[in-house]
């Protein structure tokens, strides 16, 4: 299956979900994603605000922010197609940004360099860590940028054996699932 395939079907699964499945799909990820030791010991997690679908990251943040964390989310850049990252203290700061995804309203620039866990998420993910977004890709761009540990959340249907994978396209580390948590053998490029 293509790239532009693959992208089609996946968003067209994730819309078919429904609001129970999605809010019970992500509670699963969220206790998963909260139990990993990486997550626990981090200082700084920068996660992505959910939309269309996606595993709902509100619970995490506000998690996150419990535990003591410091918590960054990204802004998105449409002209120069990067992100950036902006410290948060609750959803209360956020307002709908770029492409209908909530983003702060008030920027709190975080450096990529200070996180220590970068949470992601993906259209389609395989078993070696490869990612497939939208096609634009804003993470690859963020990910150069940092050694933080990259977790993907998605739902188990997302997953797949293998995806096409281009070599600018960046992999991930750690892929959580409602059914799993994937730590990826083949061994990081990074520094955890």
């Amino acid at each position: 299956m293509i790239k532009d395939e693959l992208r089609v079907k996946m968003r067209e699964m994730r819309r078919n979900l429904s609001a129970d499945e999605v809010t019970e799909k992500s509670a699963a990820i969220a206790r998963s994603l909260l139990n990993i030791s990486a997550v626990k010991d981090a200082k700084t997690v920068c996660v992505y605000i959910s939309a269309f679908k996606e595993p709902d990251t509100c619970g995490i943040i506000n998690a996150l922010l419990s535990a003591g964390k410091r918590v960054a989310v990204p802004v998105t850049d449409e002209e120069n197609v990067t992100l950036s990252l902006s410290y948060i203290d609750g959803a209360s700061e956020l307002a709908r940004g770029a492409y209908g995804i909530y983003e702060p309203a008030v920027i709190r620039p975080a450096s990529e360099t200070d996180m220590d866990v970068i949470v992601t998420p993906g259209l389609a993910f395989d078993k070696c860590g490869n990612r497939m977004g939208f096609g634009k890709g804003y993470y690859d761009r963020l990910f150069e940028k940092t050694d933080a540990l990259r977790i993907a959340l998605c739902y188990d249907f997302q997953l797949f054996d293998e995806i096409p994978a281009e070599p600018h396209d960046a992999p991930v580390d750690i892929i959580v699932t409602e059914k799993r948590v994937l730590v990826i053998q083949s061994g990081s490029q990074h520094k955890r």
